[in-house]
């Protein structure tokens, strides 16, 4: 079976073709040296006629270290569809297209197809990467030709919706403050424009503007070597970049963002900007020249299309700003409820008994864990699929101890015979002290405002030229 014959049995629309741009080739190639691959990759990414490929690269993604490559694959979609590849390996680069051509058997033809529709018929015939075993591995090929800086300046952005938790500290604050010991430049945003998807009270927004940054400044975040803003004080700048990039995403792109799906789901008013978000998102990212972006599982999928919308940029108006990397940082505890071991402690959480508030007093903390829900067994062990509960206070109490080096064993032998009761006493003890310094920073800079502007402002002086600079460049670049 052909391309061509296999996309007309799907139905998905497709022209055979004699005449082509070479430029948005797409070519097939199988590789060996571990399970059967088929690559697809844009043809301006190969290498040399002796070197077409770069081995280490796809050693590192197969997990190999001898992979070989067949050449002149033709109707690649068929050898998927007969069985004959076990996963593929898909450039993201061919996404900056608007077609994309597949060579065909017979008269150096070729099949031209949008390129969205390769995706949904590699999804169809199984191989996506959102599975839990994911037979689908997308690598953009084209983000070493485009990268055009050797420094790292990461971006990061925080929705001022509610009081922090616990969660929000061992999970991304204390990162952000190594993320600053680590990486050349940091900017943090208070994304108080994205805020607005939810109609939030104007005067509570205000004021969780002002508690965010008075919160961050209490935990520590060294704000001489990073830049922290509020998102609409540059808004301007912003919301332009994404009218832009609005007009070079496909509107079926936005309506496969599966936290779209989920929060349209529980809203009364599904208001554009829940949709037009991850553009939003996108023109954050790419207005400061972003190099890498830490993002938890959620945020995944809106990073991909904010890759996809830079390179599609780029490859129409030529490079103008970097193709952002996703940094996965390493959560210090995958801190759950204290109410239901099973959910995650969020700051959106109807019952606050399920959360430790870093403004929580002492005997407001010492009451919750009081509360906190365990089981009927006296031992104590981490088992986060039998015994969520007791697991998520054992991980609190080993992380907030200092004791994160040692293995889970050791803790389950520190608290033998101690029991649920024990448990609960030490670990009020440590959040207590952990929590002490920030809450009394925090009052300390509640008596005073004046704090807060300073650093919202010298936020806006640092940030701004970089913005000015990017948007100049993009409108010249599309002829405004």
């Amino acid at each position: 079976m052909s391309d061509a014959s296999l996309l007309r049995e799907k139905n998905y629309s497709h022209n055979v073709v004699y005449e082509y741009d070479c430029r948005n080739l797409v070519r097939g190639f199988v590789l060996k040296g571990g399970k059967p691959t088929l690559l697809l990759i844009a043809e301006e990414n190969l290498g040399s006629p002796e070197a077409l490929l770069d081995l280490s690269i796809l050693e590192s993604l197969l997990g190999s270290s001898s992979v070989t490559y067949e050449d002149g694959v033709l109707d690649g979609l068929s050898l998927v569809s007969q069985g004959a590849v076990e996963q593929v390996i898909l450039d993201e680069s061919i996404f900056d297209r608007e077609r994309i051509y597949l060579k065909t058997a017979g008269r150096s033809s070729a099949v031209e197809l949008n390129p969205e529709d390769l995706r949904k018929v590699l999804a169809d015939l199984g191989f996506d990467s959102e599975s839990d075993k994911p037979r689908l591995i997308p690598y953009d090929f084209g983000y070493a030709a485009s990268e055009q800086t050797t420094k790292q300046r990461v971006i990061s952005g925080i929705q001022p919706s509610g009081d922090m938790t616990l969660g929000n500290y061992l999970g991304a604050i204390i990162n952000w403050k190594k993320q600053i010991e680590k990486y050349d430049e940091n900017f943090f945003f208070l994304a108080d424009l994205h805020s607005l998807t939810v109609l939030p009270d104007p005067a509570d927004l205000r004021d969780r503007i002002r508690q965010t940054v008075m919160t961050l400044i209490a935990c520590g975040l060294d704000l001489k070597q990073a830049v922290l803003f509020r998102q609409s004080d540059l808004g301007g700048y912003h919301s332009e970049l994404a009218w832009i990039f609005s007009c070079l995403t496909p509107e079926g792109r936005l309506e496969q963002m599966t936290q779209f799906k989920e929060k349209s789901q529980k809203q009364q008013i599904i208001g554009t900007g829940l949709k037009t978000y991850p553009i939003l998102m996108a023109a954050d990212i790419a207005l400061y020249q972003s190099t890498l972006v830490p993002v938890g599982d959620d945020q995944r999928q809106h990073l991909e299309l904010c890759r996809e919308i830079v390179r599609r940029f780029n490859h129409r108006y030529g490079y103008t700003m970097p193709v952002p990397k996703a940094d996965i940082p390493k959560a210090l505890a995958r801190v759950k409820s204290l109410t239901d071991g099973t959910k995650k402690m969020s700051k959106s959480d109807e019952n606050r008994d399920g959360c430790v508030y870093l403004l929580d007093s002492p005997d407001e903390i010492s009451r919750k864990v009081k509360r906190a829900k365990t089981d009927s067994d006296p031992t104590l062990r981490f088992d986060e699929d039998n015994r969520p509960e007791v697991t998520n206070l054992l991980s609190m109490f080993k992380v907030l101890s200092g004791r994160d080096s040692e293995p889970n064993d050791a803790i389950e032998a520190y608290f033998n015979g101690k029991g649920a009761k024990g448990l609960k006493e030490e670990l009020t003890e440590v959040l207590v002290e952990t929590l002490r310094p920030i809450r009394e920073k925090y009052n300390e800079l509640a008596t005073t405002s004046e704090q807060v502007d300073v650093v919202l402002k010298q936020g806006v002086e640092r940030a701004e030229p970089i913005a000015k600079k990017t948007l100049a460049l993009a409108k010249q670049r599309v002829g405004l």
